[in-house]
């Protein structure tokens, strides 16, 4: 049955809220080198109360007299669970800093720390008959919560329900495995273990809130830490917009940042546009109708550089500057620019076919290809990014000449070259270029 249309906006923004926005590179980025870290941390914190727990059982057995063999086997296997906790934590530092595994890491690092404090517990229960319903009278069983606390470190959901179900599993496998024991068989049993109960073995069960009260402390300044690293790159990325091309504020890393401070010099297209005769729209429109005839322009100059990977360096007035091959060249810039000034002419005479414009809305659009300076320059308080240099200016006096060629889309030579498209296009007659003292082949498309 379809929804009463009362019903349906709220059905749409339920959709929407069910779906989850995609992550930016810069955002997966970020995340991946947190990830690295925490795994690097988690490896730290196990050596750590791996080398606490295991001094702690040394220093409480030590002159210690056990005639108990049961005792003695509880200790020794204790002891080499803590071994292979910490070499366990040494081995997923190491993996983490050589970035090996980064993703499976934490999951095979929570289901190893699983195997050892279970097995340990099964050891007792079925190697040394000891029943499983007093599993929590071991201090192994106090490792639990610290591996738990282990995993959080990494922020993730779904490693944590993980890490839940398997020791609730295993516990409960544990726990029942020997079936209910009657009050004198608990009593008997509590005698054979009542070692476990001693100063000793509660200093060991007191060393293990430390650990892990550490870890947790571990986990909120892990988390305190991405805070701050999130609030630093959005800051920014802010800070970045104000006077960046908004397409490269969003994938510029730290060093592709500084790169641009200190400016540098590479090959580019630049592609200048402007709307001829705009001086009559000026001049004919209501203040309030020439805004959204300049807004509607700017919204198809931006829809053709976003189809052709153009980066819009800034608007001027009723004009642009679009540039390929920023923040690095990529194959095909020139060819993507000419496409993209194709695409405005198309993306133009489809508005005039739509509003009627009378006279029609014509362009002005030169592209050329050469050398720039690129960078940000100024200080703190007014940065700019800015190109510059022989190449912006011939673009721009190719498209002030095609009021003279009589067309709305001239491209240099080097260009066309550029972008092996020779025969799409035609050598035209001109004066020479305003200010360029070499000679320079302008040329349109055919037909």
């Amino acid at each position: 049955m379809t929804p009463r249309p009362r019903i349906r906006p709220a059905l749409d923004m339920l959709s929407k809220l069910r779906t989850t926005p995609a992550l930016s590179d810069a955002t997966h980025r970020l995340i991946r080198e947190a990830d690295t870290g925490a795994l690097q941390r988690a490896g730290v914190a196990r050596i750590v109360t791996a080398g606490l727990l295991l001094l702690a059982v040394l220093v409480a057995t030590a002159g210690v007299e056990l005639d108990n063999p049961m005792a003695l086997k509880q200790i020794s296997a204790a002891e080499l669970t803590l071994v292979l906790f910490g070499a366990l934590g040494w081995v997923g530092a190491w993996l983490a800093s050589k970035r090996i595994a980064i993703e499976k890491l934490p999951v095979i690092t929570a289901a190893l720390d699983a195997l050892l404090v279970l097995g340990n517990l099964g050891y007792s229960h079925w190697g040394l008959g000891i029943p499983g319903s007093l599993f929590a009278a071991f201090p192994v069983a106090w490792v639990v919560p610290i591996t738990m606390a282990a995993a959080a470190i990494h922020y993730q959901p779904r490693l944590q329900a993980y890490v839940a179900a398997v020791y609730v599993i295993g516990l409960t496998l544990i726990a029942f495995a020997g079936g209910m024991l009657t009050p004198a068989e608990r009593e008997e049993d509590l005698a054979r273990i009542v070692g476990l109960f001693s100063p000793q073995a509660n200093m060991v069960r007191i060393v293990m809130v430390f650990a892990a009260a550490l870890i947790l402390i571990l986990v909120a300044r892990q988390g305190r830490l991405m805070l701050e690293r999130a609030v630093r790159e959005t800051t920014l990325r802010v800070n970045l917009t104000r006077y960046l091309p908004r397409e490269l504020a969003p994938i510029l890393t730290d060093q592709a940042f500084a790169s641009l401070r200190q400016g540098r010099r590479i090959p580019v297209t630049v592609l200048f546009v402007d709307i001829r005769a705009s001086t009559y729209f000026g001049e004919t429109m209501e203040p309030a109708q020439l805004a959204v005839f300049i807004t509607s322009f700017r919204r198809r100059v931006l829809r053709a550089a976003s189809r052709h990977g153009g980066v819009i360096d800034k608007f001027t007035g009723d004009g642009a500057l679009i540039l390929f091959g920023v923040p690095g060249a990529q194959d095909g810039d020139a060819k993507r620019a000419l496409a993209c000034g194709r695409t405005l002419l198309t993306l133009i005479e489809r508005w005039n076919a739509k509003r009627g414009f009378n006279p029609p809305v014509r362009l002005g659009i030169g592209i050329h290809t050469g050398d720039v300076f690129c960078g940000v320059v100024g200080d703190e308080s007014r940065l700019e990014f800015t190109v510059v240099g022989e190449t912006v200016n011939i673009a721009s006096r190719i498209e002030q000449a095609t009021k003279g060629a009589g067309c709305e889309l001239l491209a240099s030579q080097e260009t066309v070259v550029a972008a092996g498209e020779e025969d799409l296009w035609t050598e035209v007659e001109c004066d020479p270029l305003p200010g360029v003292t070499r000679k320079m082949v302008l040329m349109k498309p055919v037909g």
